[in-house]
């Protein structure tokens, strides 16, 4: 189910994630020639890959995401399945399910270095609240367990 896919960025999730979305795409490069017989043909290229998180509106996380694009800061991002799902069993004030100490990771899918590429608040009146972030990924992704992070 979608809702065991968190990101985590530093070891913690974004707060009230509604959804997330990984792309991982490669830039092939052209090595058609005369004898393809009028067909392309090309090999991979460098890889990019960009995570993507849309959220309630949570002060903390929004801002601690705006600070970290706005001073360039390179952030430690996991995308992952929870590895506590079924340990939130009772809810809180708000309704929320979250095991006490917070999601953690089951280390089943990728990590890497990433910065924030942008960032969308939207406050339409009588609505909640909702922000978007995007992340480009810097350098590797890497299948596994982050154990700097974890």
């Amino acid at each position: 189910m979608g809702e065991q896919i968190q990101v985590f960025l530093s070891g913690h999730t974004l707060a009230c994630a509604t959804s997330c979305k990984v792309n991982i795409s490669s830039d092939d490069i052209d090595v058609s020639c005369k004898d393809s017989a009028g067909f392309a043909n090309t090999i991979p290229g460098k890889v990019s890959w960009t995570v993507s998180s849309d959220n309630l509106f949570v002060v903390a996380d929004y801002t601690k995401l705006v600070d970290a694009m706005l001073n360039k800061t390179i952030l430690d991002l996991t995308f992952a399945s929870v590895d506590n799902f079924s340990a939130a069993t009772s809810a809180d004030s708000d309704g929320h399910r979250i095991p006490s100490g917070g999601w953690t990771s089951a280390g089943d899918l990728y990590y890497g270095k990433v910065t924030v590429s942008s960032i969308d608040l939207t406050a339409d009146n009588g609505a909640v609240a909702t922000y978007s972030g995007t992340f480009n990924g810097h350098g590797a992704l890497t299948k596994g367990e982050d154990s700097t992070n974890s």
